[in-house]
């Protein structure tokens, strides 16, 4: 078709009439080269929004075309991001194919249960929405659980000896400290903590992983995380600490209140809207302004990117619905996205498959196990 340019052009200009619109929707579904040269095209100037569906396995540039046929008459951008999508931020990759769903998988992955262990080291297994009462050996009561939730706050013990609480991939768990307060756990997270804080000194918790917290205030108890080597220290506030064994750096954003970070001899302190991020051992805890909210969309049950790179995303995947991925395709470990998804509503296929409207790759899914080809 001689004037393909022109119509993309006048595509992008949101000039385009019902009719040429029809005229190049046919020619890009008509080739796969068609359809690489207008992605190509169109993401000069636009981020390539596409919807995930869960009747539709493979909406594709359907969806496209309709959004341009609607009221609106644009794509959709990136600030008005509402529903599963997935919007291309750098060039597409080389050798574009089709996704699809295969059972060769045999293997099979289980992220486990919620466990809580003891301070003598006997550990039990808690159901995510389990009701009762927690004790110890001696039959006094540590905590009660409801809703989702272990309240420590009227434990019929004074004991201060650290127990653990671990959350495997896949799950989420709350706990109201002896202090009252809360602490939002991640998937993939552990806290060490007490059953009670002691009367002198700080209030003092350990985090693997990622957790949201409210802190009661309490001016003489400051209330400290310890993230592997980070310190995080305050006296009443809320805020969220990402430190993931493995992560190469250790973020705190803070919603509210101030805080204090320590590394060594080096320090930092936050303000609302600020996060503070330490990358190692030799490097300085870099303070930045961030959206907090986007920060901290996981206590939303939100899969939330942002320009992130696909390795990246892949892990957030795994922990937020306890799945194994194997990525046999290291040439999109860089490649970046911006998605946002709901997980009371939206599956792990709902999400992989709103890729395959961009053609990206192959997959397959079976046993708690996704390959990609």
């Amino acid at each position: 078709m001689e004037n393909v340019d022109d119509l993309i052009q006048k595509f992008q200009n949101h000039c385009i009439s019902d009719e040429e619109l029809m005229q190049l929707e046919q020619w890009v579904k008509s080739s796969k080269r068609n359809t690489y040269y207008f992605k190509n095209a169109v993401e000069q100037d636009y981020l390539l929004t596409v919807y995930s569906r869960k009747d539709e396995k493979n909406p594709g540039f359907d969806d496209i075309f309709q959004q341009r046929k609607s009221s609106s008459r644009r794509i959709m951008p990136v600030t008005l991001l509402k529903y599963a999508a997935i919007l291309v931020l750098g060039l597409f990759a080389a050798g574009v194919g089709y996704f699809y769903l295969n059972n060769q998988v045999e293997e099979e992955y289980n992220p486990g249960q919620i466990t809580f262990t003891y301070a003598n080291g006997e550990t039990i297994s808690l159901d995510e929405k389990g009701e009762g009462t927690l004790t110890d050996k001696s039959g006094n009561a540590l905590g009660v659980q409801k809703q989702g939730e272990l309240d420590f706050r009227t434990s019929g013990t004074q004991s201060t000896t650290y127990n653990i609480i671990k959350v495997p991939r896949g799950k989420r768990f709350n706990l109201l400290l002896s202090d009252g307060s809360r602490v939002y756990l991640n998937s993939e997270s552990t806290l060490r903590f007490p059953a009670n804080f002691p009367n002198t000194g700080n209030r003092e918790v350990h985090l693997t992983g990622e957790g949201f917290f409210e802190v009661s205030k309490d001016t003489e108890h400051p209330f400290r995380v310890n993230a592997e080597k980070l310190q995080v220290e305050v006296l009443g506030t809320r805020f969220n600490v990402n430190a993931y064994k493995g992560s190469q750096q250790i973020t705190t954003t803070l919603a509210e209140g101030s805080v204090r970070l320590q590394q060594g001899q080096k320090q930092a302190t936050l303000v609302p809207g600020e996060a503070g991020t330490w990358s190692g051992v030799k490097e300085p805890i870099r303070v930045a302004k961030v959206k907090v909210a986007n920060n901290i969309a996981w206590i939303e049950n939100r899969l939330l990117f942002i320009d992130e790179p696909f390795v990246t995303i892949l892990e957030k995947i795994e922990r937020s619905y306890g799945v194994k991925i194997i990525n046999n395709n290291p040439s999109l470990a860089a490649t970046r996205f911006n998605g946002d998804f709901d997980l009371n509503t939206e599956s792990v296929e709902d999400v992989m498959n709103a890729f395959t409207t961009i053609d990206f790759f192959e997959y397959s899914y079976k046993n708690n196990i996704i390959t990609i080809k």
